[in-house]
């Protein structure tokens, strides 16, 4: 019979469940942060939920991730996991970028078709299911965000090419 006393019966405490958005990061070979951590603190207050129990599940700074294999291609820059009451969890994509001048849209269209090409690899089935769960809530996609003034107008011809790829113009702001 042993005389030791049993110490630290306790369990560890269990981590915090991982988010569909950080699980779908991982099967991408990805390193999702929390919240909206990986968005650049300039960036960061630019982005938010529309209401005040909209969370922010986790978030990736594709354009880091991808810089040294990919050091010429027009890169899409965030994307965030997000989830509101009572809904599914869903991603949407957010690119920082002027938008001063008409020329921008084709960059713009440019790294989308990149992320495009990302979501459509088998890697990154799981963020491109949240990325359509997020079309099925209603909301957008993609998103340009203005870094300065907007250049682009609604109802332009650059808007126009815009919104046949499911984008809105150029906002100072993403609310979601």
């Amino acid at each position: 019979m042993s005389t030791k006393k049993q110490v630290g019966n306790r369990k560890a405490p269990a981590a915090p469940a991982r988010s569909a958005f950080e699980k779908a990061a991982t099967a991408a070979g990805l390193t999702a942060a929390p919240g909206k951590s990986a968005v650049e603190n300039r960036y960061r207050g630019s982005v938010e939920g529309k209401t005040a129990d909209t969370r922010f599940t986790g978030s990736l700074d594709m354009d880091a991730a991808f810089k040294q294999v990919e050091p010429e291609a027009n890169r899409w820059d965030f994307g965030i996991g997000m989830r509101k009451p009572a809904k599914q969890e869903f991603a949407v994509w957010v690119e920082p970028h002027s938008a001063s001048s008409l020329g921008e849209v084709k960059t713009i269209l440019a790294k989308l078709d990149w992320l495009q090409g990302k979501l459509d690899q088998p890697e990154f089935r799981q963020l491109k299911a949240l990325t359509d769960a997020c079309a099925a809530q209603g909301h957008r996609r993609f998103h340009w965000m203005a870094t300065a003034r907007v250049g682009i107008r609604p109802g332009s011809r650059e808007a126009n090419m815009l919104a046949a790829r499911g984008m809105n113009p150029p906002s100072t702001r993403v609310v979601i």
